[in-house]
């Protein structure tokens, strides 16, 4: 009897509609460090304030998180969509925001995706969208994140970040006393361009500028910039970096890129937070090169390396 049961059954189970296989990838993300529980399961930490789960069933979907020392910060639903990617966003006031991907739902046929939502073709034929460059600028000395990765420091109030895919993405910023939240926001980056990025004091993010690369590397050759160096320093603790007398890291700095360095004699001067030591040197700057500076006190400012810049240009 169980035998004829089986073999009647199995046509229904094989008639059955299955569930996409990869599911949903949903990535939580918070205001701060964080533990999320999706459905009471953990996920993958992507980053201090972003986890990821993946193959999740489209539907509502608890969700629980909390910060230092098991305190809680958000609890509650959210209603997962039928896209392969989702994201969720914990806000300030606890409420839990669902942002759907931009890809399409999973098993969508070729023919039936928004064709005006494929990138531009570039020369050669392949189809991807330019990447970008943000350029992130704080009301105070700071240390940004974007997308939860960090960029180079450019002074101590502002940050670069190269390759930047363009569309929604998420701006935070520490600094000040206890390292604390300055700004956090969205914004929407053009692509092929440099974004101009400022945060403000009321914890806002506005794109107030951008241009095409190619018209940014037009205007860095028109001003003599076309064979600058960049410079890599890095101090054996906190430090203030200066550059022919011009402040260029915060104090807390262990580390600054210093870009657009014109060929030529500079003064390059190190003062540590700890011990108020005070390193100078001269330095001779080859043209469209990237030198990798140490200083530490006791042995002064030291070039470890020098290597040809890789070409930005058209």
């Amino acid at each position: 009897m169980s035998l004829r049961w089986s073999l009647l059954s199995l046509p229904l189970l094989l008639s059955s509609p299955a569930l996409a296989e990869d599911g949903v990838t949903v990535r939580v993300r918070c205001m701060e460090k964080c533990t999320v529980v999706l459905d009471g399961k953990r996920g993958l930490r992507v980053t201090e304030s972003t986890w990821e789960f993946k193959g999740i069933t489209p539907g509502t979907r608890r969700v629980e998180a909390t910060g230092m020392l098991g305190r809680p910060l958000a609890s509650g639903f959210a209603a997962i969509p039928d896209v392969a990617e989702a994201g969720v966003f914990l806000a300030r006031d606890k409420r839990i925001v669902v942002e759907p991907g931009s890809s399409p739902t999973p098993g969508t046929p070729e023919w039936a995706v928004e064709r005006s939502a494929k990138p531009r073709a570039k020369a050669g034929g392949a189809e991807s969208l330019e990447k970008s460059v943000a350029i992130v600028r704080c009301p105070e000395d700071c240390t940004v994140l974007l997308d939860g990765r960090r960029g180079q420091r450019r002074d101590g109030r502002t940050w670069e970040f190269k390759d930047v895919e363009p569309g929604r993405r998420r701006v935070e910023a520490h600094g000040g006393l206890f390292n604390r939240r300055l700004f956090v926001d969205y914004v929407e980056l053009p692509a092929g361009a440099e974004a101009m990025l400022y945060g403000d004091s009321r914890g806002n993010v506005k794109l107030t500028d951008h241009k095409s690369l190619d018209a940014v590397e037009r205007a860095r050759k028109r001003a003599g910039l076309g064979e600058a160096s960049h410079l890599n320093v890095r101090c054996q603790k906190s430090c203030t970096v200066l550059l022919d007398g011009e402040r260029r890291s915060s104090s807390s700095a262990t580390s600054v890129v210093i870009t657009d360095v014109k060929p030529g004699s500079h003064d390059l001067e190190v003062v540590f937070a700890i011990g108020k030591g005070r390193k100078r040197t001269t330095l001779e700057v080859p043209a469209s090169s990237e030198l990798f500076i140490t200083a530490s006190e006791s042995g002064g400012i030291q070039v470890t390396n020098t290597k040809p810049q890789a070409s930005t240009g058209p």
